[in-house]
């Protein structure tokens, strides 16, 4: 029997503490819906989202970034960020360099490539992340009119205005059980996940300034992304200063740092504000760091509307 797939469109920068938590509850609640129904699946594709693309490289002081956002209101904000993520296992730490986001976005698009390679050459069971480097948008969340080269599909928005970073502008059946443990154990296993969840652990847990080319291709190599830091730091810089090169068709050929731009800046004109913000089914649009209960609304809503039993 096939798996009914929902698919979901995730726009988040990965210096954003409520797109951490986010990460963390949609991870929960996707796990907690597969127990329940394994024959579904669930297919996620990053798009980009640069808070600050016009940062440089270490830009800020962690600490001082908070206070400047939310004056006042900021050990409050802190603290309501540090109880909630400690109830998903996050020991958030404030301090340390941030900036630009767009090599760490690399990264991502890089884990994202792996993954389709496995799957396309059958080492991997299904494709539970995709890529394609010049598609990244083709919905419209807030009905603003698309570029005339561009497609867009109007969506409904079901959730919004929960806490989002804004700061520029149980199945007894053995079979079952089978699925249901395959679909977690492989999306869990995905390069795509585990890249996002170790740079969202390297920026609030560790201290570590992900907008730094040498600590993104010491974790390249720890994720298997790549095979020495020299190949990493290579492929950081693959295409700056050159656009994309010649249709960008073959391996190498096109420039990940330009699918990051474009990303960011096709989210801004299709109405994405702030993030975390989703889009499922390329349809519903849900906005802001959601909890499990609201997830698993969500996924019935679409498995019993759009075919599944």
């Amino acid at each position: 029997m096939a798996k009914f797939t929902i698919e979901i469109d995730i726009y988040s920068d990965l210096i954003c503490a409520w797109c951490y938590i986010g990460k963390k509850t949609l991870d929960k609640a996707m796990d907690a819906y597969i127990a329940h129904h394994p024959d579904v699946e669930f297919k996620l594709t990053w798009k980009p989202y640069m808070l600050w693309p016009n940062a440089d490289v270490s830009a800020y002081e962690k600490g001082a970034v908070i206070q400047s956002i939310f004056g006042h209101n900021a050990p409050s904000v802190r603290r309501r960020v540090n109880q909630l993520g400690e109830q998903y296992g996050i020991k958030f730490k404030w301090e340390g360099k941030m900036g630009n986001t767009r090599d760490a976005h690399k990264l991502v698009l890089l884990a994202m490539e792996r993954d389709a390679a496995a799957a396309a050459t059958g080492s991997s069971s299904s494709s539970a992340s995709s890529f394609s480097p010049f598609a990244f948008t083709q919905t419209n969340p807030s009905g603003t009119q698309p570029s005339n080269d561009q497609t867009a599909t109007t969506t409904t928005t079901l959730i919004h205005g929960t806490p989002n970073c804004h700061y520029n502008n149980s199945s007894n059946n053995s079979t079952n059980n089978s699925n249901r443990i395959s679909n977690i154990a492989h999306y869990n296993a995905t390069l795509q996940k585990m890249t996002i969840t170790r740079l969202f652990a390297l920026t609030f847990q560790q201290g570590a300034d992900i907008s730094s080319r040498a600590v993104l291709a010491a974790a390249a190599v720890d994720l298997g992304l790549c095979a020495t830091e020299a190949e990493a730091l290579a492929y950081l810089s693959r295409g700056e200063g050159e656009g994309r090169e010649g249709g960008g068709e073959e391996e190498g050929k096109w420039a990940p740092g330009k699918v990051v731009d474009e990303s960011s800046a096709r989210a801004r004109q299709i109405g994405v504000r702030a993030v975390p913000s989703y889009v499922v089914q390329s349809r519903w649009q849900v906005g802001g760091m959601q909890r499990e209960d609201v997830w698993m609304g969500v996924f019935e809503r679409v498995r019993r509307g759009l075919g599944g039993d």
